[in-house]
C-alpha cells in the first residue's frame, strides 16, 4: 500500500536563506557622521545556527519525531496491505463456480465493504502524514525564529563592541542564487565568535559537539 511520504527535515543543515542582509544598528549607529570611518564586520548566520546547541538539541527532538511517525506510517501501511489482502480472497470468493450463488453473493457484499475499509485506511494514511508535516513545519518555524532572534541579540552586541555600523551575512543569496557576499577578509568575520558566545551555556557534551 502505497502511502504518502513525510516530509524530511534537514538534519545537518539549517538554511537561512536571505537577501543581501545589511544589518545597520539603529541603537547608537543610526547616525554616523559623513566624516567617520565606515566599519563592516560579516558573518555566516547559517554556521552560527547549524553550531548553536540549542539548534543541534533541537533537531534531535524532530529527527525523533520523524522517526515516530515513519513507524506510525509503516504500520497502517502494513494494515492497508492485510486489508488487500482480505479483499483478494473475497473476490476470488465471489468469482468461484465451485461457491453456491448465495455463498458468492455474501462473498460480494463482503468484498464491497473490504474495499470500503481500504479506501478509509489509505484516506488515515494521508492525513496522518499531512497533519504531521504541517506539525512539524509549525514548530520548526516557531523554534529556529527564536533561536535566529538569540543569535542575532549577539550579533547585535558584538557589532557594537566593534564599533561596526554594517553586517554582512556571508551565508545569504541574493535574487539570481549569487552569493551576497562574493568575497571579505576573514579578519573581519565574527562567526566563530558569535558561535562561542551562543554556546557559552552549553552543557559539556553539546560544546564540544559544537567545536
Amino acid at each position: 500500500m502505497v502511502g504518502p511520504q513525510i516530509f524530511k527535515f534537514p538534519m545537518k543543515a539549517i538554511k537561512f536563506i536571505t537577501s543581501f542582509i545589511a544589518l545597520m544598528f539603529a541603537a547608537g549607529f543610526g547616525t554616523v557622521s559623513a566624516s567617520a570611518e565606515t566599519v563592516i564586520i560579516t558573518i555566516s548566520v547559517n554556521d552560527a545556527a547549524e553550531r548553536y546547541y540549542k539548534v543541534q538539541e533541537f533537531m534531535k527532538e524532530i529527527q525523533g519525531s520523524q522517526q515516530q511517525a515513519q513507524a506510525r506510517v509503516a504500520t497502517i501501511n502494513e494494515e492497508g496491505k492485510a486489508l488487500e489482502q482480505e479483499y483478494q480472497e473475497l473476490v476470488e470468493q465471489a468469482n468461484s463456480d465451485i461457491l453456491t450463488e448465495e455463498a458468492r453473493n455474501d462473498a460480494k457484499e463482503d468484498a464491497r465493504i473490504k474495499y470500503q475499509e481500504i479506501a478509509q485506511k489509505q484516506n488515515e494514511l494521508r492525513q496522518f502524514a499531512e497533519n504531521v508535516q504541517r506539525q512539524l513545519a509549525a514548530r520548526q518555524g516557531t523554534q529556529m525564529s527564536l533561536f535566529t532572534k538569540e543569535i542575532m541579540e549577539v550579533v547585535t552586541e558584538v557589532s557594537k563592541e566593534r564599533g561596526a555600523s554594517i553586517v554582512l551575512d556571508t551565508s545569504g543569496i541574493s535574487q539570481n542564487g549569487m552569493p551576497s557576499v562574493i568575497s571579505f577578509d576573514e579578519s573581519i568575520d565574527i562567526t566563530q565568535e558569535v558561535i562561542n558566545r551562543i554556546n557559552a551555556d552549553a552543557p559539556p557534551a553539546e560544546e564540544a559537539a559544537a567545536e
